[in-house]
């Protein structure tokens, strides 16, 4: 009986241990890096058909809320918020011109993650001395958002039949050639940080095309 009792405490003090470890070793993080860019949201470009595939969807579902920024309390249904837009500044979500992209980069025991964190979409004025307005914020942790990113996007001219995703095209390998990184680990990027921009944009491509 006492040899018995002592196995059992053994088995516990080992079940105990290994729930203190954490997390296991499949899902252990290795490496968290954070950005944040701004790119232009032009006629033919992934920006501007994501912005009028969004508002698409936005517009079939009626139980979708959307805000201006990220802080903002106040939601509105799509009619609502084109009306505060027109009403306001006097711009319709068309109009939008720039878009910050948030990204998150994690690697594990199971390899290299890149995740698509929100979107801001904005008026900058061309005169460059006004400031911008806040018109769109997505949240792209959200399902809705994640399936238009993963399974929505552009076709390509020579082929109509092959699909290129938004979360292909919205990558940060592909859109920092055409972009401007603004923030790194939640730090505004100011003079000097060229060597740390120019290191990180040359690790997350490295671990793009090997993950791949």
């Amino acid at each position: 009986m006492v040899t018995s009792a002592r196995k059992l405490l053994v088995l516990c003090l080992l079940l105990t241990g290994l729930a203190a470890a954490g997390p296991s070793e499949a899902t252990a993080q290795r490496w968290l890096q954070t950005s944040q860019l701004i790119t232009d949201v032009r006629t033919d470009g992934p920006a501007r058909a994501l912005l009028d595939t969004l508002v698409q969807v936005i517009e079939r579902r009626d139980s979708i809320q959307i805000r201006r920024t990220a802080q903002a309390t106040d939601t509105y249904s799509l009619s609502d918020l084109r009306d505060e837009l027109i009403n306001g500044p006097g711009l319709g979500l068309t109009s939008a011109n720039k878009v910050f992209i948030n990204y998150r980069f994690e690697i594990r025991n199971r390899g290299f993650e890149e995740s698509i964190e929100s979107f801001q979409f904005l008026f900058r004025p061309p005169s460059g001395n006004e400031e911008d307005i806040q018109m769109l914020y997505i949240d792209a942790s959200e399902p809705w958002v994640r399936n238009v990113l993963n399974n929505k996007g552009t076709t390509l001219t020579t082929n109509e039949a092959a699909l290129k995703t938004f979360s292909d095209q919205l990558s940060f390998a592909r859109i920092v050639r055409s972009a401007q990184i603004t923030e790194i680990a939640g730090d505004p990027v100011r003079e000097g940080f060229e060597a740390k921009k120019r290191n990180l944009v040359q690790k997350i491509q490295r671990l793009t095309y090997e993950s791949m």
